[in-house]
């Protein structure tokens, strides 16, 4: 029993490191995004910090999308408040994006007062990115992902019935499509439908996940003089790592490391390995396509093998997995976001089925070396998370 509990409080220790150093990268990558371009040369004057706080309320419900999670299926309020900044073009992706608005926001709600689930907290920085021209009612498309919170957890002696979610500590994602209505000067109305996810990617199990609808209601308020600029629609230079014109294309190679836990009879915390290549091609200013493939190694197949088969492998080979994905990139600035589906070529072990999906978060030091946070899935259920770093090798063919 007490190693059984150490181990546990280190596995709680190894996944709330994690969840802690993804939320940092998190931070940098999306509220510091025009930093990364303070090489240029030009810089707009900020006349104005277009600083706004804003408050909202909502309400919504925990989808049960597993029997055993039938028992959270409850309607609960939760409450909102954010700290924002009004883009102004200061950089070229503010506007190649409609002059977005970032911010960092604070959510909370009791859940229900579920007495197994607790109460949950989440701050995560976000970007709210514009879908309609601007005018005195607006519609956003607002993405955000952080770090959450859940005071209650899974435990085998104290809170069986909570399947939902296995740690403390998890990314909190946060997905919503809002309208805003200018009130009068600096005052706005905010309404929005909104999807809140709680998941720590397997790193603790259980982990189904948590998925709150919502809707919500508030106020925003700037706290200054409206920023000249954000009515400028002047096209700044170009900068590195945006579309130039010419004819060109990106190999990119990869490597990223993890762990993941399972619940299986002989279960524990196992290390993932995985490497990568793309090959992609720029499509638009914004964006990049192009198609990748895939080498991974899970620890917790090999485990499974193992247990299933009670004889030991004698190579690694049956458990190394190669698949080939289409592929798709979204650049701001030195941020990119990648998504991945593909399917597997090889593997042993395939019980998750043979399609799988990656979704990345990048962050580029120059225009060859990023870092990478990577959510491996298989059919929209998270798998494992990686953190890794990669190369880009910029070919001109023109």
């Amino acid at each position: 029993m007490n190693s059984l509990t150490k181990n546990d409080k280190t596995h709680r220790g190894m996944a709330g490191n994690i969840m802690q150093m993804a939320f940092l990268i998190c931070m940098l990558l999306l509220l510091h995004p025009s930093d990364a371009l303070s090489q240029s040369g030009r810089r707009h004057v900020n006349t104005g910090s277009n600083i706004m706080v804003e408050a909202k309320a909502g309400y919504g419900f925990l989808i049960p999308h597993r029997l055993e999670m039938e028992i959270f299926n409850s309607h609960f309020p939760s409450f909102e408040i954010s700290i924002s900044k009004q883009t102004f073009g200061g950089s070229r992706w503010e506007y190649m994006y409609a002059y977005p608005i970032i911010g960092l926001a604070y959510w909370y709600s009791n859940l229900g007062t579920s007495p197994y689930l607790g109460d949950a907290h989440a701050i995560y920085p976000y970007i709210n990115f514009p879908i309609t021209p601007p005018k005195s009612v607006r519609l956003y498309f607002r993405a955000g992902i952080g770090l959450g919170y859940l005071t209650k957890r899974f435990d085998r002696l104290d809170n069986y019935k909570n399947t939902a979610i296995g740690s403390h500590l998890n990314a909190a994602v946060s997905a919503s499509l809002e309208l805003r209505a200018r009130i009068v000067n600096r005052l706005y109305f905010t309404g929005s439908i909104a999807l809140t996810h709680f998941s720590n990617g397997s790193m603790k199990t259980p982990n189904y996940g948590i998925n709150i609808p919502s809707i919500y209601a508030g106020v925003a308020y700037k706290l200054s003089k409206e920023n000249a600029y954000t009515r400028s629609k002047l096209l700044p230079e170009l900068y590195p790592y945006e579309f130039d014109g010419k004819k060109w294309f990106q190999v990119q190679f990869g490597a990223g490391l993890g762990y993941k836990n399972t619940d299986a009879e002989a279960g524990g915390s196992y290390m993932v390995y995985a490497m990568y290549a793309n090959i992609l091609k720029q499509v638009s200013f914004k964006s990049r396509l192009g198609f990748g493939l895939d080498v991974s190694y899970d620890g917790t197949d090999r485990m499974i093998l193992e247990t299933s088969s009670g004889e030991k492998l004698d190579s690694f080979i049956p458990i190394v997995k190669t698949g080939g994905n289409l592929a798709w990139e979204l650049m701001i600035s030195r941020v990119s976001f990648v998504l991945n589906i593909g399917g597997y070529f090889s593997g042993q072990y395939k019980t998750e089925g043979g399609i799988y999906e990656k979704f990345a978060i990048r962050y580029y030091f120059n225009q060859s070396i990023y870092t990478s946070i990577t959510l491996k899935a298989h059919y929209a259920r998270a798998d494992y998370i990686t953190f890794g770093l990669g190369y880009n090798l910029n070919i001109k063919y023109y």
